[in-house]
């Protein structure tokens, strides 16, 4: 498997290539839901995109609210890599689950058949548990949609992104005081951080 968690991708981009030395990657299959119910513009998302588009990427949309599970395997077989942009980690993986894609994108990660890419939301829906997450007042409208509170398991630890982020101190004490009884492994990492996952090994890559 090869993932690039990101807590801020448009940040990070630059970091991947090297780590794919000689594994050519220019195609991405490009998913946004996450932000499907941000009450302001999604900025975040067209970071992402300006910065693939700046370093030479070619993105294509997917919209997981109206694909197949088989359009989108048809999707992902012709794409270098898969990135999921930030937003709502409990309405991304719900609306995934709903749509029945998870079998689709976790068998299709795993099979080395693409490059995953995740920012922030992107990069926690790989781990086990979302419970951690569910302090987080912007996620309660859709603590529903996934009832269990797990992830889609790919790595066996969950991802805390913007670490160093004012602008997310709230939601950080919440787990912080929660983690008693949230014993699943978990990782902080900064915005100019990522974790490079290939095959059972891992790295935080750093700018």
């Amino acid at each position: 498997m090869y993932l690039f968690l990101a807590s801020s991708l448009d940040k990070t981009l630059p970091l991947l290539r090297p780590l794919l030395k000689n594994k050519p990657a220019t195609k991405v299959a490009f998913i946004a839901n996450a932000s499907d119910n941000a009450q302001e513009h999604p900025w975040w998302v067209d970071n992402d995109r300006i910065k693939f588009k700046e370093l030479g990427y070619e993105t294509t949309d997917i919209d997981l609210r109206t694909i197949t599970a088989e359009e989108l395997e048809q999707t992902l077989a012709d794409a270098d890599i898969l990135h999921i942009a930030g937003g709502a980690v409990f309405y991304l993986v719900g609306l995934i689950r709903k749509r029945g894609l998870e079998s689709t994108i976790v068998d299709t990660i795993k099979n080395d058949s693409i490059i995953y890419t995740g920012t922030s939301a992107g990069a926690m829906i790989m781990g086990p548990s979302l419970a951690m997450f569910a302090f987080d007042e912007e996620e309660k409208p859709f603590l529903a949609d996934v009832p269990d509170q797990k992830g889609l398991g790919i790595i066996n630890f969950s991802i805390m992104p913007h670490s160093n982020n004012p602008e997310f101190v709230n939601e950080f004490g919440k787990v912080v005081e929660k983690l008693p009884i949230n014993t699943d492994p978990l990782l902080f990492i900064q915005d100019t951080q990522a974790v490079w996952l290939e095959n059972n090994t891992f790295k935080i890559v750093s700018l």
